[in-house]
């Protein structure tokens, strides 16, 4: 008598697929497969099996099984890689359908919503469908964003190719917009709910931005009064030197470096920001180095007064103790 060998259970499929592979009805609803959504399944690896998947993959499985099923506002946001504050991160997933082409889509634990978009405004992508990133982004100004939350979400679709890299969790490649199209999104969102914070955020969009932290500590500099820093310039020295810093105040020749645990923690790191610092400082310019502690009220006080006295110290400084510079492409 041959051994049973079983088919192997895919990581996520749904009812239709397991029909094609040949399960059978007891396989797909009574043999232990964990439901983590109506119409999917997923093998009970551990006891917490339902939630190792993402609402993204979920997402994604439920657009491929009906094609009618559009990903749209956080859920969409977290599969292009936006940065959403904490309390978005919602375990409720978020999909959309045209108007006028079907109901409202109505699944457990999911939100539901209708959408005017134009063709372009819509991706498929990997056999789903999905809002373009321009839209994405617009959609999520009705859902209780504030501006500079909306700052950093928009700052994320323009971040430099050459910056860090993506994880594989997401989807699309930087820059994922421009800021063209992103005008032209908002253009024709004339009467969709927050349309007067998505305007006013879009004016505030930057490029080159490599994290949500140097989103807001930039917003956080101009709205407390000082010139607003560029973002990830390229240092050109005229004795053959270059870097790139997070954010620089060219006039004064002051470098802000924002520094994620990373920096602390991996020694390599560590020691290449240090010599870059030592490297700026001495062709005439003022690194400072902040942490997540700025947006306390105390580091943020601690911060403003590094910051006047570096650009005192700059004051002072005879301009033929610096090497000149310009900012590269």
């Amino acid at each position: 008598m041959r051994p049973h060998n079983p088919q192997p259970v895919p990581d996520l499929f749904t009812l239709d697929e397991g029909r094609r592979l040949q399960f059978s009805r007891k396989r797909l609803y009574y043999s232990g497969l964990v439901i983590p959504h109506r119409g999917l399944r997923t093998a009970p690896l551990h006891p917490s099996a339902a939630d190792r998947h993402s609402n993204s993959e979920i997402a994604r499985m439920l657009s491929r099984q009906d094609p009618s099923l559009i990903i749209s506002h956080q859920t969409a946001a977290e599969t292009w890689g936006l940065w959403l504050p904490a309390r978005m991160r919602t375990t409720r997933i978020h999909l959309s359908r045209v108007r006028r082409t079907a109901g409202i889509p109505r699944y457990l634990n999911t939100v539901g919503h209708f959408i005017r978009p134009l063709e372009r405004d819509v991706r498929k992508i990997g056999g789903f469908h999905i809002t373009s990133p321009e839209w994405t982004w617009a959609d999520l100004a009705s859902q209780g964003l504030t501006v500079e939350e909306l700052v950093a979400a928009g700052d994320a679709l323009l971040q430099r190719p050459d910056g860090f890299p993506r994880s594989e969790r997401f989807i699309g490649n930087n820059p994922l917009a421009t800021k063209e199209s992103i005008v032209e999104v908002v253009s024709r969102r004339k009467g969709s709910p927050g349309i007067r914070k998505l305007r006013v955020a879009v004016e505030l969009l930057r490029e080159r931005v490599d994290s949500e932290r140097e989103s807001r500590l930039r917003l956080k500099m101009v709205n407390a009064g000082w010139d607003e820093p560029i973002v990830n310039p390229r240092l050109l020295f005229a004795d053959g030197w270059e870097c790139t810093v997070d954010l620089a105040l060219l006039l004064w020749r002051v470098a802000l470096q924002y520094e994620g645990r990373h920096h602390f923690t991996l020694e390599k790191q560590y020691r290449s920001d240090m010599n870059r610092d030592e490297q700026i400082r001495a062709r005439g310019w003022e690194p400072i180095r902040v942490d997540s502690e700025v947006f306390t009220r105390q580091g943020w006080r601690n911060f403003e007064l590094r910051l006047h006295r570096a650009i005192e110290r700059q004051q002072r400084q005879p301009k033929d103790s610096w090497v000149p510079f310009e900012i590269g492409s």
